[in-house]
């Protein structure tokens, strides 16, 4: 019934799942979890294998409409295994780790990537996803073209470097905004700019008074929400993000939801598109 005959114990994040060993044999039903782990298998050519995914999953199409086993950090077990699946891929934060663990004792694999909270993590997510779907020189093209967009990202002194806010609405309650280890913060420093909220770890809420008061040069937001609020014009109408100086004078910068979830295939070149647009804002253009 499974594809596999044999499966090597391989240690991932600590994990300890199982992972196939005939890489060559590719599965034909595959469970992703977590938006960098989806974008990954469907940027090696895996796609058609894709059965269902998480629902932080949005993108490539037709993600949008393929079943969806849950929340990654609030799996059930059995809507995975109903499913059948030879594989299963999915982010270092997904879980929880019983599910996981239960998943690998019935003999579904379950192949966690390294951390994609940091972009250099990126290379070796694509390689351990590429062996255990069978397609090993997918991913070493993948990987050259992810080292290309970085490097491609030109490093600045830091007396010319922007200060650059990240700020997102969620729902009704406070705008978040981004401090160290956070994907948003390393993306504010590999287009070249520094954070003003750097003293904090992580994503906090932030209250109209913190962002009326910041003084940063450029705000950083997900394209959802502006989105949200219909478009530029109504960001800046907003009564809370809208007393942001950076916002009122239109100094937006735009990343797509998913990167700030997580480093994928297209984050590179997404992240060389928001220094392109900050290159361009910086020059009046």
């Amino acid at each position: 019934m499974r594809r596999f005959i044999a499966f090597l114990i391989v240690l991932m994040s600590g994990t300890g799942l199982a992972v196939p060993s005939h890489a060559d044999e590719r599965p034909a039903r595959v469970i992703t979890v977590g938006a960098p782990a989806t974008e990954i298998v469907f940027a090696l050519g895996a796609g058609d294998s894709v059965v269902a995914t998480d629902t932080t999953s949005t993108r490539p199409d037709p993600v949008p409409t393929l079943p969806k086993v849950g929340y990654m950090r609030q799996l059930a077990s059995e809507g995975i295994i109903s499913l059948k699946p030879d594989l299963v891929v999915a982010v270092e934060k997904s879980g929880p780790e019983n599910v996981l663990q239960e998943l690998g004792n019935l003999g579904i694999p379950v192949v966690k990537l390294p951390s994609l909270d940091e972009i250099k993590n990126l290379p070796d997510a694509i390689a351990v996803a590429g062996k255990a779907l069978g397609r090993d020189e997918d991913a070493k093209s993948l990987i050259q073209k992810v080292r290309d967009d970085i490097s491609g990202l030109a490093a600045r002194d830091e007396a010319g470097r922007p200060s650059i806010i990240f700020l997102m609405a969620v729902g009704h309650g406070k705008p978040l905004s981004a401090g160290s280890h956070t994907t948003a913060s390393e993306i504010i420093d590999l287009i070249g700019g520094t954070n003003p909220m750097a003293s904090f770890d992580g994503f906090k809420p932030v209250s109209p008074e913190i962002i009326a008061a910041d003084q940063s040069d450029y705000v950083l937001v997900p394209q959802s929400t502006v989105d949200h609020f219909g478009g530029l014009d109504g960001l800046k109408s907003d009564p809370v993000l809208g007393l942001n100086k950076a916002v009122a004078n239109g100094k937006v910068l735009t990343v797509s939801s998913s990167t700030i979830l997580g480093f994928g295939p297209e984050s590179a070149s997404e992240i060389r598109d928001v220094a392109k647009s900050l290159h361009q804002q910086e020059h009046g253009q």
